[in-house]
């Protein structure tokens, strides 16, 4: 894909140049893409397919920037795609335990079972990591601390303080503009943080399904769409 994945936008530094940068707008783009497509795989077609792999070095993103979610390699079918948002969505048969370790949803490390409910987890904990730009196998992340309680320790009231520095540098920015971009700014982290949080929920059944996780990203999209065009509209006034 012309601009690989989104592991290497996220964490590799270019020969001579510093990190590739993704603005919030890019950030919360690509979380609807690969929301969009697991809402598919899981509801829209006969027999539902977890992909059992959801991770950044998975995620591939075309000339625009668009996400496309790779890597069906351990895919599996779940039989009955009726039982994918009202049960444990588990198929009949173990494929054993893949995947990548820091990706995995606890019940699917205990057992080998795939689930709708797995990738769901999967993609909180990718999200999480496009917030705060930590892997979740990062050193800091050791004996009971994780990315999931060290995110939910921290908010709502510290978010600005463990969100990735570049966009800790974008909300600085717009809070020295105006206090109300600054507001505005926080009031899209915390929903986006909310839904991981929801994604990543020990019991698989207290987790949202990915058509709910599609819905509540998108509707951050449009606000922040909205809002950069308004923006845009009053720098372009006071020139």
């Amino acid at each position: 894909m012309p601009n690989g994945n989104l592991d290497t936008w996220l964490h590799t530094k270019s020969a001579g140049e510093g990190p590739r940068i993704l603005s919030l707008g890019q950030r919360i783009s690509i979380a609807v893409n690969i929301a969009d497509a697991l809402a598919y795989l899981h509801h829209d077609i006969t027999r539902s397919i977890v992909h059992c792999d959801l991770k950044p070095s998975n995620i591939l993103l075309d000339t625009d920037m668009n996400a496309y979610l790779g890597d069906f390699g351990i895919a599996n079918l779940v039989r009955n795609s009726k039982s994918t948002s009202s049960s444990a969505s588990t198929s009949d048969s173990s494929i054993g335990l893949k995947g990548t370790i820091g990706y995995i949803a606890p019940e699917y490390a205990q057992t080998g079972q795939a689930s709708t409910y797995g990738d769901v987890y999967s993609f909180g904990i990718v999200l999480l990591e496009m917030l705060i730009g930590k892997r979740p196998t990062d050193p800091m992340f050791d004996n009971e601390l994780n990315n999931v309680n060290f995110v939910e320790t921290n908010s709502p009231d510290h978010i600005l303080h463990i969100i990735d520095d570049h966009l800790q540098e974008v909300c600085k920015g717009f809070t020295h503009t105006t206090v109300e971009a600054g507001n505005i700014v926080y009031q899209w982290l915390v929903p986006l943080v909310q839904v991981a949080l929801s994604c990543t929920r020990l019991f698989p059944r207290e987790r949202m399904n990915m058509r709910e996780v599609a819905m509540k990203l998108e509707a951050a999209r449009t606000s922040y769409i909205c809002w950069s065009k308004q923006a845009r509209a009053s720098y372009a006034t006071l020139e």
